[in-house]
């Protein structure tokens, strides 16, 4: 179940000993500008470098209970792929202080102080949380557009999470704030490119007109449906996954790219291993 935590809300499903995680808004940062206000996480989009920076350290601070700064985060320049890439201490720091790292649209980590980050405005953020057989976490972090969605990126992070060691059956996934079947009106080159990448079928299930709409109404695609579905398929059982309940288009607490016609913020998810567990755990 998702819930609100300060600036932040959790999923209770990642509450592994030793993992922080959490989702933003826009609420909590120090940005000014009517559309940036006031959590935004990425430089590009109106706010200096300066307040960027500030959003970043507030956000992992918030992430890791305190904890962590922004120098353990890593950013990448999401490119809606299915490219999922390991981190290790070698990473943190990425995107907060030094250049970002390879493009890509998932992180996968074993290693603790080291914080990817995700970054969304309509897309579905997807966070994941196991354990290898020693009980040691491994955790994930994927940027789930439809593109990289019917790539199959949540699928990948879970096989990149199971070449570190972690039991597949272990894994828990929380789905965060990202536009809804509710506003997702979608065109036939969309449904088309679905039907291409991953058959009619999955199309047919998660693309659909909204009940009681009209004729004419557009189809309506199912982000989130379309994560279960090729989760399940990856050995992660629809039990295993938490889905929020926001719409980032209806919920005006939220970036939405629709909405707000391109000229918005970004929210954040991020998740990090704790450094004190992994001591204690060591003793």
């Amino acid at each position: 179940m998702f819930y609100r935590d300060g600036i932040l809300t959790r999923s209770d499903v990642l509450a592994f000993p030793g993992v922080h995680a959490g989702f933003s808004s826009r609420a909590g940062g120090v940005s000014t500008l009517p559309h940036t206000a006031t959590l935004n996480l990425a430089e590009g989009l109106g706010d200096d470098a300066e307040t960027v920076r500030r959003n970043k350290e507030i956000f992992a601070r918030a992430v890791s209970a305190g904890e962590y700064g922004g120098e353990t985060t890593v950013a990448a320049h999401q490119i809606h792929s299915s490219k999922v890439r390991i981190l290790t201490q070698a990473n943190a720091g990425e995107g907060f202080g030094r250049p970002a790292g390879e493009d890509g649209d998932g992180f996968v980590t074993a290693e603790a102080g080291v914080m990817p980050i995700i970054r969304t405005a309509d897309c579905a953020p997807i966070l994941f949380a196991g354990l290898r057989e020693d009980g040691t976490p491994v955790i994930a972090a994927v940027h789930a557009g439809w593109r990289g969605t019917v790539a199959g990126i949540a699928a990948e992070a879970v096989r990149v999470m199971h070449t570190l060691g972690c039991e597949t059956e272990s894994i828990r996934a929380a789905i965060g704030p990202r536009i809804g079947f509710c506003c997702y009106e979608v065109g036939e080159d969309f449904i088309e490119a679905v039907r291409q990448a991953r058959g009619s079928g999955f199309a047919g299930r998660h693309i659909q007109r909204v009940a009681g709409a009209s004729d004419d109404a557009r189809p309506h695609a199912d982000l989130a449906g379309m994560n279960l579905e090729i989760l399940a398929e990856a050995g992660i059982a629809a039990a295993q996954v938490d889905v929020s309940p926001a719409c980032t288009m209806c919920d005006e607490r939220y970036y939405s790219h629709r909405r707000m016609h391109g000229v918005r913020g970004v929210m954040g998810a991020g998740i990090v291993i704790s450094a004190v567990a992994e001591s204690e755990k060591r003793k």
